[in-house]
């Protein structure tokens, strides 16, 4: 965008109608453009950021069994917590 186009301008108020949209439409596409270009910008990654994704070693996780998850869970509760929690479901 030429430097002069960003300085000539006259009232807005005193502008046409066509010639208003068309300074509206034009500020739309700088500042579109220029967000579209901030956000690619941040999308790119380091060099050190690369070298941690790669070194990391990638393992398949085995799928936790619930009934398994759920007694642990239930066996670190005191016997007041579980009644407060058999409680909350009778009400219901």
């Amino acid at each position: 965008m030429p430097l002069m186009d960003r300085i000539y301008c006259k009232s807005f108020l005193e502008m046409t109608y066509p010639e208003q949209l068309g300074l509206i439409e034009k500020t739309r596409t700088i500042r579109s453009s220029a967000l579209n270009a901030a956000k690619v910008s941040s999308k790119k990654i380091s060099k050190s950021a690369m070298k941690k994704i790669g070194g990391k070693k990638t393992r398949a996780r085995r799928v936790k069994d619930p009934t398994k998850a759920a007694n642990a869970a239930l066996a670190k509760l005191t016997p007041d917590q579980i009644a407060l929690i058999t409680k909350s479901f009778q009400t219901n």
